[in-house]
């Protein structure tokens, strides 16, 4: 079977070696572990440490240990000139590197710790270079003024320097002095007409009515008055200060360049660290008491006594396995033939299956590949489709959910491929183009270019074929769950109607076709509402039933998508040929061609390969598993080494 029988396991234990349990469980990646309700966790927190903040302490040392060194990692990046891949793969290391680099865990931090202690100081040293920047602007227009700006006046006068935004506020101050404080001088220093300097001179005792007046008509101080010296000694205080600020961080960024070499030390202790968190937390959803815990987990049935014997050989425990019972659920763990498996993902993006079900990737397989195929047919496309898919698998070697996707657009590549030769398809029409229509690609079946009809037809007939594989499906799972009369009443019936309706259309067979639709109708509305004692009610709920006809034949019309992405396929492909041979064939054509094939073909196979994925996605998901499958499941996912940098192998 696909779904992979599942063991729970029990394991009972000493405290004080659970955390190198979970490490070994965790090494060996084949036990999920069950976590316990909140009120047990609870107790596990303390019980068997004796102290739950000694073990909440550990887990905020390596979650503060992981923020500090991820942000440091993203600056050594930036700052290290080697050029980025456009996709991230994990770096091996072997187990002695990784050991090794654990080992000199302080020694890396110290390293963190400078080159954060450098981040923090640049960062000053960027803002005083700010603010003395902003003082040099304010201080140059008046570094002419040769007074010491500390004196703000006598013990009788009080001195404003500063700017009026408009020379014609100098006669509105006088007017508001007038009155107020009229032994006040206003002394301007230049003709501007904006930002137009001046110092005001006003008896002391007048200098608080005077700063108000002043505020009213958005006197600008000269924020540096009060600072000892003149303008021009403060401007060249300012100056030789930004040089020291200059040399500064010139040093600081060379010393930021040394300690962004050691990265890759910097991403093995991340990595050491997001290990040892998630295995101090689940260290911490224990049970047990102060001098043992208890766990469970689920582990495949194939690999339950070898996870067994592992542990007994290494820890005092005492275990039990018990397979899952007849309709307990258990998480999803799929096994697939080495073809079937890179379908699994289209299962998995829907919801995995429950563990009550079946798998139903053997039945996707052949289908996706079918459908993917069709939509694309070009062999051209076909080809970069498969020729990227292998590079990403095999050269760059892409990891998680891209190489997943990978793996799936590989054998529809290839179905591309096969589809293309099928309705002559290599770049749209390009070989007829470039050979003045001398030089045709070979059509195998039809050019549904030519005969779209033809290709609805067949889109229709695929989709039938389709759906009655999951009609099929389903009446396969009501026998095995003894429901036998339901699938032969229910679904049955189905067939005789779209079959018998599909010949009456098509003219096939004389009378047999509405004979087979009526019979299966006749079945539906006597027996869709058997449940009911009321005959009345039986009638009407088998009136009910039949109204589903509607729902059928919109799902084998949805099928005529195909025909669409075909055409806008094909067609595209054939405008981006005659574009870029436009100016015929000569040497400025041919080069004309190749700009515009590549970038018009390139967009081309990328849009329809991601038309294809979506629309063989959605038959799939709406009109093939709206017949037997509703997902739900959970999947296995197991105590391992999650990594985000590098990959821990063995040593050679």
């Amino acid at each position: 079977m696909p779904i992979v029988k599942m063991d729970q396991l029990t394991v009972v234990g000493l405290a004080e070696e659970r955390e190198a349990i979970i490490e070994a469980l965790t090494r060996l990646g084949a036990v999920e572990i069950i976590h316990p309700a909140a009120e047990t966790s609870l107790e596990s927190a303390s019980g068997p440490s004796g102290d739950p903040r000694a073990l909440d302490e550990q887990i905020q040392l390596a979650q503060n240990g992981l923020f500090r060194l991820a942000k440091i990692i993203g600056q050594a990046k930036r700052l290290n000139p080697k050029k980025k891949p456009m996709f991230t793969v994990r770096r091996k290391v072997a187990a002695s590197a990784y050991l090794r680099a654990a080992g000199q865990e302080q020694q890396i931090m110290d390293q963190v710790n400078r080159f954060e202690h450098n981040l923090a100081s640049q960062e000053e040293l960027r803002s005083q270079l700010h603010r003395l920047q902003t003082a040099n602007q304010l201080l140059e227009p008046w570094q002419d003024l040769n007074i010491d700006l500390a004196d703000q006046g006598t013990e009788n006068v009080r001195l404003f320097l500063g700017s009026l935004d408009h020379a014609d506020q100098v006669g509105q101050l006088e007017e508001l002095l007038r009155d107020d404080a009229p032994e006040t001088m206003i002394q301007t220093l230049d003709n501007n007409v904006i930002n137009q300097r001046c110092i005001i001179a006003t008896w002391r005792p007048r200098s608080s009515l005077v700063q108000n007046h002043l505020r009213q008509i958005s006197f600008n101080p000269l924020p540096m008055q009060g600072e000892k010296g003149t303008p021009r000694q403060l401007l060249e205080k300012n100056k030789a200060k930004l040089c020291e600020i200059d040399a500064e961080m010139a040093r600081l960024s060379e010393e930021n360049l040394e300690l962004a070499a050691a990265v890759e030390d910097y991403e093995i202790l991340h990595d050491y660290y997001a290990i040892r968190h998630d295995r101090l937390q689940e260290v911490a959803h224990l049970a047990g008491t102060r001098s043992t815990f208890w766990l469970q987990g689920w582990v495949p049935s194939h690999l339950a006594d070898a996870v067994g014997k592992g542990l007994n050989s290494r820890f005092l425990v005492a275990l039990e396995n018990r397979p899952a019972g007849p309709g307990e659920e258990f998480p999803i763990l799929l096994k697939n033939s080495p073809l079937v498996q890179p379908f699994e993902v289209v299962a998995e993006m829907f919801s995995p299956p429950s563990s009550q079900e079946i798998d139903p990737t053997p039945w996707i397989a052949p289908f996706y590949f079918f459908f993917f195929g069709i939509m694309l047919s070009d062999v051209g496309y076909g080809l970069i489709l498969t020729a990227i898919s292998w590079l990403l698998i095999y050269k760059v070697k892409v990891e998680g959910e891209m190489r997943r996707i990978s793996r799936l657009l590989l054998p529809c590549g290839i179905a591309s491929i096969i589809w293309g030769f099928l309705f002559g398809g290599f770049f749209g029409d390009m070989l007829s183009v470039l050979s003045g229509k001398q030089i045709n690609w070979p059509v195998l079946w039809f050019n549904p270019i030519e005969n779209p009809a033809n290709l609805m037809i067949w889109s229709m007939i695929f989709g039938v074929v389709h759906i009655f594989i999951g009609m099929w499906i389903k009446v396969l799972i009501l026998f095995r769950t003894g429901h036998g009369w339901d699938a032969v009443l229910d679904i049955c019936p189905w067939y005789l109607i779209v079959v018998g309706l599909g010949l009456a259309v098509a003219g096939i067979g004389g009378q047999t076709g509405m004979v087979l639709a009526l019979a299966g109708a006749a079945v539906l509305l006597l027996f869709s509402g058997r449940p009911a004692k009321n005959p009345i009610k039986r009638l009407f709920k088998g009136l009910g039933s039949l109204y589903n006809i509607f729902s059928y034949f919109s799902d084998i019309l949805s099928y005529t998508r195909i025909l669409a992405l075909v055409l806008a396929t094909s067609v595209i492909a054939m405008v981006v040929n005659m574009m870029g041979f436009f100016l015929g064939p000569t040497l400025p054509g041919y080069l004309l061609f190749l700009v515009v094939a590549v970038a018009g073909h390139g967009l081309n196979v990328a849009l329809s390969a991601l038309s294809a994925y979506v629309h063989t996605s959605r038959l799939h998901y709406v009109e093939f598993f709206g017949k037997f499958y509703d997902g739900g499941g959970q999947m296995w996912q197991p105590l391992r080494l999650k990594t985000k940098y590098i990959e821990i192998t063995p040593d050679p």
